[in-house]
């Protein structure tokens, strides 16, 4: 089962693994394959001996060049899909980006690549009045490299089971009173009143709470954190093969 649906940053969807008569925008044979991250592993050297200690695995960004096929209405010239599709990518953000939303047999779909440009789009061949199709090749970048399953909840003792393939990184979201908060490791700190919804995000390169400490739960691991009333812990799993 494959289900691959483009949701551009203006909220336009289209089904891109349908046909010419379910949706104006399509990914032609073999586009999607180029939707996976350089993966590098940190191996070590075996000391006096031959092979290496095999490490973890890397996962870089995703940079390549999306086709697309565009098909007009019945009756209709492509301009408009065209202009819409081309303003749809235009507009993408890393906070309102692209999203290619792919259903498939993995037991955590549907999983998500969140994608902006990566540059600027190519310009225009042709006046696309005259056209009742044409293709449009998009320069895309997805700086975290791997597919995003939904947002994971939970409250007060919360179990985070990692079956993906990067560490996740939880946050806490909050409002009132606040209270201790208790790490996987048993580390605590403690969230201050909070008189607006407040977000906490435990990543290190983002968190700016003081005493916080960022744990994180790497793939095949689970973690357990415990919250104060009020809190919700929030995650999602990162998946490098989104496609079975």
């Amino acid at each position: 089962m494959l289900n691959v649906v483009l949701i551009t940053a203006l909220g336009d969807e289209w089904r891109l693994s349908g046909t010419d008569q379910e949706s104006e925008v399509l990914a032609p044979y073999g586009m999607l394959e180029t939707l996976k991250p350089e993966v590098t592993r940190s191996d070590l050297q075996v000391p006096g001996g031959a092979g290496v200690l095999p490490g973890a695995r890397r996962f870089g960004p995703i940079s390549t060049v999306l086709e697309f096929y565009l098909k007009a209405r019945e009756g209709e010239d492509l301009e408009d899909t065209h202009r819409r599709f081309r303003q749809g990518w235009a507009a993408a953000t890393w906070s309102n980006p692209c999203v290619i939303s792919i259903e498939s047999d993995n037991p955590l779909s549907p999983l998500t690549f969140e994608l902006v440009v990566d540059g600027v789009l190519p310009g225009v061949s042709v006046d696309m009045r005259r056209r009742s199709a044409a293709t449009l090749s998009v320069p895309v970048l997805c700086a975290d490299g791997v597919a995003k399953s939904s947002v994971m909840t939970g409250t007060e003792k919360v179990t985070v089971t990692n079956h993906g393939d990067v560490n996740v990184w939880p946050k806490i979201r909050y409002q009132g009173a606040g209270g201790v908060v208790t790490n996987p490791s048993g580390a605590k700190f403690t969230l201050p009143r909070a008189a607006e919804e407040t977000i906490i995000d435990l990543n290190p390169r983002v968190l700016r709470l003081d005493g916080a400490f960022p744990e994180n739960v790497p793939p095949g691991d689970t973690g357990v954190w415990v919250l104060p009333a009020g809190a919700q812990l929030e995650w999602t799993l990162g998946v490098a093969d989104p496609w079975s």
